[in-house]
């Protein structure tokens, strides 16, 4: 079955033609009595690398019934809900945190200048304070060191130096206190322990890799439910 065979269409008129489009929009869920009966959905752990095509085509001898696996996950963005690749965590790191560079006094930045590095690298400052200054990469994972040569765009001054810089892997996400088993402020009792942003992302994704499937047995008794509620019936 193809997941959008099932969708109803309807007729759409624009500049006085008529098309008839699927109702992508409409949304469906599986029933409670699928949705709580451990004996119907069994959790799985996705591998590293592994789509839901690929999970799929494992359990059910196809990856036509990807679609089951995101349905009964409520999943409606895979690129968002899916876990990824543990390679592309730190790629996601250098594009969602900043690098932390303290400058020398007097170092002109601004908010959203553009800073660019003799290794190709492209930042964009986010903010300032004193000698602190917060640097997001537009190209993903670029090394930045106290050797690195940057330039201001804006400006056009070059030569920039850096005192210390801390890399978005390293930098502090929150604290986390091993004896409570919760996030507490930074020295908050001798158990309490910085977490990086990228130990929280791992964690995140890994989060995402335990997914509900369908037993065999019972796909059939699901696909035939969505037939049923996508037709309205």
């Amino acid at each position: 079955m193809k997941y959008f065979s099932k969708f109803p269409t309807t007729v759409v008129t624009s500049n006085g033609k008529s098309t008839i489009i699927t109702d992508f929009l409409r949304r469906v869920a599986i029933s409670d009595k699928f949705r709580e009966n451990s004996v119907v959905l069994e959790d799985y752990f996705v591998l590293d690398g592994e789509t839901p095509e690929m999970v799929s085509n494992k359990l059910y001898g196809t990856p036509a019934n990807h679609w089951v696996i995101l349905l009964v996950n409520d999943i409606t963005n895979p690129r968002e809900e899916w876990p990824i690749t543990d390679s592309k965590v730190t790629d996601l790191v250098y594009l969602k945190y900043d690098f932390v560079l303290t400058v020398p006094s007097g170092a002109a930045y601004l908010v959203d200048d553009v800073i660019t590095s003799s290794n190709g690298g492209s930042f964009t400052v986010t903010s300032k304070t004193g000698n602190t200054v917060h640097l997001r990469s537009q190209v993903g994972k670029t090394l930045l060191t106290t050797s690195s040569t940057l330039t201001n765009i804006r400006t056009g001054a070059s030569n920039l130096t850096i005192s210390s810089v801390t890399d978005p892997e390293e930098g502090v996400h929150h604290y986390f206190d091993d004896e409570l088993g919760y996030i507490v402020d930074e020295g908050y009792s001798a158990s309490t322990n910085p977490v990086s942003n990228y130990e929280h992302e791992v964690a995140l994704n890994d989060e995402k890799r335990i997914v509900k499937v369908v037993n065999t047995p019972f796909l059939s008794t699901i696909i035939s439910e969505f037939d049923t509620l996508i037709s309205g019936a």
